[in-house]
């Protein structure tokens, strides 16, 4: 696919040689020829930055790499989530959620409000009651049948 056509594409909206040109600190004409003879890596790059597109996207629509190339390169640093065995998953999961692994951050917190000499917020002690804290928007049904039987006799 032609560079210009798959950039103004993923661009939503029309590139010019010119623009290219803009990005690149080139002339119209230079720029022209760099797309005619194949831009290199990274001036795609740049311009994909420039116009806020992936410039990872392009490089493999546009044929410089390859999704095998990309996955591998992903892998090799930590897995993806489709690629990782359930155990895996699994500890990291367990290592997210342990409060111990937030220790640091949560002090930091402590400090900055011990800083401000603001309040920390009230710690609320009364536990869940389930016939106090339910949210029910159904129709009481008592008042209901009251109002059935009431409106029977009449």
């Amino acid at each position: 696919m032609d560079i210009k056509q798959w950039l103004s594409e993923t661009a939503k909206r029309p590139i010019y040689d010119q623009d290219i040109a803009n990005i690149l600190g080139v002339t119209r004409k230079t720029a022209n020829k760099r797309l005619n003879a194949q831009l290199d890596a990274s001036d795609l790059i740049r311009i994909c930055r420039a116009l806020d597109v992936n410039p990872v996207i392009a490089l493999v629509e546009l044929d410089y790499i390859t999704y095998t190339e990309v996955a591998d390169y992903l892998d090799s640093d930590g897995a993806l989530v489709a690629t990782a065995d359930p155990a895996t998953l699994s500890l990291e999961l367990a290592r997210k959620l342990n409060p111990a692994t937030h220790a640091p951050l949560i002090d930091e917190l402590a400090n900055r409000r011990a800083r401000s000499n603001s309040p920390a917020p009230p710690v609320q002690t009364d536990r869940y009651d389930p016939q106090k804290d339910v949210a029910d928007s159904s129709p009481d049904e008592d008042a209901l049948r009251a109002q059935q039987e009431g409106n029977d006799f009449e």
